[in-house]
């Protein structure tokens, strides 16, 4: 039996079973599966196939660096949190990069409401679900490239703290995530100007020569997935749609998934956060032992989180895709999470500032600011706790 042992200031040390936490995943993947999403994706069904995620991965020393570490880094986002409760000046970003914040804490087992930081998170709660505009959508501005992230992160925030809201304020979330759904249901770049770009999200209006791509996609299957798991009415085909066109982003030649299926910048389709994305996205459907996951995994693999600071060669978001790839690789367990994680804690500890949070030298992810980079990175250090219950496996 394999436990996850979690520190958690201001409360005992406990441990966490890992076969009693599967429950919210088995419940999307049997809707995945009733709605017949894996048509023509081959599976090897080979019950042998090794998903540990041993505690052996890293020694008892190394678990504690990175507790310091993660602890280190939510203690740097607290002291720069606004009034209001956000964690970024910049509107045009908001509430995404405030999501993530509230994400980093959630995946420490901080809570609204709780602890040292309940205080800081209910007031981050409260921007959060304030940030709804009267058609459903999550964000500040209506800006046409930030507003479906902050959109797509917020609203599945949102969803995974209404199992956690109090009575009184329970009927306030769930107004605010049935609306999500519904802008949500809308695909936002619609119509369509190509056939395989159905059943995708982009952004508010139509952008070069693609209307969907895998990025703002997979926020939105994760939020319905986490819709889902707290009871909301989430439409299957919508869910099935989406699923088929990521299938439709796979390389097989390159053997990982694309950005997008139609592209002016070619140079920047194939890269480690989207590998990440479309490998989580097929284990949350239960398709994590198929030649796409395994292969996108290898992918991986093969560029490992060696440095932090700076993009490798045709790669704009480092942290972003350090996020992902985190994410995806706890999913698959086995050889890819014991290859994958050690040298990824190595790494990001390395990379962490004397104040604690993490600041890259180069590359897109600088644009938005410390408190973003420092929750993707916490985030990325975290997934073995096991807190957030929509990347539980």
């Amino acid at each position: 039996m394999f436990f996850n042992r979690i520190s958690l200031p201001g409360r005992q040390r406990f441990e966490i079973r890992r076969d009693c936490i599967f429950t919210h995943s088995a419940l999307f993947c049997g809707l995945l599966l009733l709605t017949g999403l894996a048509n023509g994706q081959e599976t090897t069904n080979n019950e042998s196939s090794d998903r540990s995620v041993p505690r052996e991965v890293l020694t008892e020393a190394q678990w504690s660096d990175v507790e310091r570490s993660v602890d280190r880094g939510l203690e740097h986002l607290i002291h720069n949190q606004k009034q209001d409760g956000s964690f970024n000046g910049n509107t045009r970003d908001e509430p995404g990069i405030t999501g993530l914040c509230m994400m980093a804490f959630l995946s420490r087992g901080h809570l609204p409401g709780e602890g040292i930081y309940g205080e800081n998170l209910s007031r981050t709660a409260t921007y959060l679900l304030s940030s709804q505009q009267d058609d459903g959508l999550i964000a500040r501005q209506r800006q046409w490239y930030h507003a479906p992230y902050s959109h797509g992160i917020s609203s599945l925030v949102i969803a995974e703290l209404y199992s956690m809201a109090k009575p009184e304020n329970e009927a306030r979330h769930r107004l605010v995530i049935e609306r999500a759904i519904k802008f949500t249901g809308h695909r936002y770049s619609q119509p369509k100007a190509s056939a395989d770009d159905e059943g995708g999200w982009r952004y508010l209006k139509r952008h070069a020569v693609s209307d969907s791509d895998l990025s703002v996609t997979s926020w939105n299957l994760m939020f319905l997935r986490s819709a889902k798991n707290s009871g909301f009415n989430v439409n299957p085909q919508i869910i099935e749609e989406a699923l088929a066109y990521m299938q439709r982003l796979y390389d097989r030649k390159r053997g990982t998934f694309r950005y997008e299926l139609h592209s002016d910048e070619p140079e920047f389709i194939h890269s480690r956060a989207m590998a990440g994305a479309g490998v989580l996205s097929m284990s949350m459907a239960g398709k994590h032992d198929t030649d796409m996951a395994r292969a996108a995994a290898k992918y991986i693999l093969q560029r490992p989180f060696d440095q932090f600071t700076r993009p490798m060669a045709g790669e704009q978001y480092p942290c972003y895709a350090a996020f992902y790839c985190s994410q995806a690789m706890y999913q698959m367990g086995g050889k890819y999470w014991r290859e994958y994680y050690p040298t990824l804690t190595r790494t990001i500890i390395d990379a962490q500032q004397d104040d604690g949070s993490w600041n890259l030298r180069s590359g897109l992810d600088v644009q938005y600011g410390t408190s973003y980079m420092t929750a993707l990175a916490v985030l990325a250090l975290t997934p073995p706790y096991q807190m957030l219950p929509v990347f539980q496996r």
